[in-house]
């Protein structure tokens, strides 16, 4: 049985986190085990990597310090050469955030049309006009982006490639799973996702080196979470002494580690995803079965995979998106902003860079909205919101 918290009779969340695991966890204390990162962390990082279908994996404590690493694997390798960067105009804060502290230059690009995702036309005018080194895209609530023109851009362009799936989990370009294209790629256990380790994020990568200086910038910049052989190279290389080994910083790092506990609650998740993610992808289309041509959404291909952690809709205008906001609190559904709407449109940007203005950005902005799907919902619940809007934008 799930537990949950029901603020409301439809959440847009809930917990993932059941009783069993609950249980399970307790059993483990009792042991009185290592709570701090050690060999559960590992063997969770193996589990998702598996599940996933790459060679590496690093857990961190949020899927917004697991953007932070990516950017900062990306300048400690030496591979943002230029540091500029496109970064997407509809997807959350701490996906563009870190290009801002690290200081890097960003160009935000237009959603597109029917994915909400970067837009390929307007991704390859950025990529002409400025000759950014680093591409960061967001497969926005669940649904894949189109990679086909991406991966052709960057064949064409030479990009680095970031994916921030931290709302994706299991969803599918073309059978393949998203979090599997790019350089790295992360993701988010935060409450309310597809699973949950309390706070939690994973970066994933094939590239070793990338995955090395992952786990060194994950702790301070120290290199003894490396494999013994990778450690014991780079303490020759820089001529330090036993004693000095472990303490020996060799890159400028941050303390984003999680916890083993947060980890054990991760092992106990997974064996669970794959059934969570069949539940919402059945959910979403379902809301796109009853909602078509009563509000906006995205749209993928029959081959592709939508496994989204809320139902994003866009209403015609912000007059009705107030008309449908107002029949779902009516009715005691949760609702909230489609995402952060046009992240170039917010104080973090505009102070910097200026308003940010693109005509799909700014309709998910001001007319977006989110409609619960989780896994405890079913069919009849889908049907009971699906009808409420329907009778909102219909008078």
């Amino acid at each position: 049985m799930t537990t949950t918290f029901k603020s409301k009779r439809y959440d847009l969340a809930v917990d993932t986190i059941t009783e069993a695991d609950i249980r399970e966890l307790i059993d483990w204390l009792r042991a009185y085990p290592r709570l701090t990162m050690a060999h559960v962390t590992r063997e969770f990082e193996k589990a998702w990597s598996e599940w996933l279908g790459v060679r590496y994996s690093v857990f961190c404590n949020s899927g917004s310090s697991a953007n932070l690493l990516m950017y900062a694997a990306l300048d400690s390798t030496g591979r943002s050469r230029n540091r500029g960067i496109v970064v997407p105009a509809v997807g959350w804060s701490t996906t563009v955030g870190p290009s801002l502290q690290l200081g890097w230059k960003p160009v935000m690009c237009e959603a597109d049309p029917l994915r909400y995702s970067l837009d390929a036309r307007a991704l390859e005018r950025l990529l002409r006009e400025h000759r950014p080194d680093n591409v960061i895209l967001v497969h926005v609530l669940g649904t894949p982006a189109d990679m086909e023109p991406i991966l052709a851009l960057q064949e064409k362009y030479k990009f680095n490639l970031m994916e921030d799936c931290c709302a994706a989990h299991g969803a599918r370009f073309r059978g393949r799973k998203v979090g599997t294209f790019g350089a790295m790629s992360s993701f988010s256990f935060f409450y309310g996702h597809h699973m949950s380790t309390i706070e939690g994020g994973m970066v994933s990568t094939n590239d070793e080196e990338l995955y090395h200086h992952l786990l060194m910038l994950r702790s301070h910049g120290w290199c003894k979470d490396l494999p013994p052989e990778k450690y014991r190279e780079l303490m020759a290389e820089h001529g330090v002494d036993s004693f000095h080994c472990p303490f020996t910083f060799i890159l400028p790092g941050f303390n984003l580690r999680p916890l083993d506990l947060t980890a054990r609650i991760g092992l106990s998740q997974l064996p669970r995803l794959d059934e969570t993610v069949r539940r919402r992808a059945e959910n979403h289309r379902r809301y796109q079965q009853r909602l078509e041509g009563a509000v906006e959404f995205a749209r993928v291909g029959e081959a592709d995979l939508i496994s989204s952690i809320s139902f994003g809709g866009v209403a015609a205008s912000n007059a009705q998106r107030k008309v449908i906001v107002s029949a779902l609190v009516k009715n005691e559904i949760d609702t909230r902003l489609f995402s952060a709407g046009n992240l170039g449109r917010h104080p973090f940007w505009t102070k910097r860079h200026g308003v940010f203005s693109a005509p799909v950005a700014d309709r998910i902005h001001d007319g977006g909205f989110f409609l619960p799907n989780n896994q405890s919902l079913d069919a009849g619940d889908i049907d009971f919101v699906s009808d409420v809007v329907i009778k909102a934008v219909r008078g």
